[in-house]
């Protein structure tokens, strides 16, 4: 298991859980992100927002918030 942040671009990944707070947990729950969802990660430099599809849907995560979502291959 790795954090998002580290994912390679063009990568499938499965969200297996998050470390974080209620806040973190809710912000990802109204995007579709609940733990078990598959992403495709489409756009990791390194820095700036990390770029997923989820359910069809392009979504930007922010460095800090990547950071937290622990997902695997």
């Amino acid at each position: 298991m790795i954090r998002l942040t580290q994912a390679r671009t063009n990568v499938n990944l499965i969200f297996t859980h998050l470390e974080g707070g209620r806040g973190a947990m809710q912000q990802l729950t109204d995007m579709g992100l609940i733990p078990g969802e598959r992403l495709k990660v489409l756009h990791n430099s390194g820095y700036g927002p990390v770029t997923v599809l989820i359910k069809g849907v392009k979504v930007a995560l922010g460095q800090g918030l990547a950071a937290k979502i622990i997902v695997e291959e």
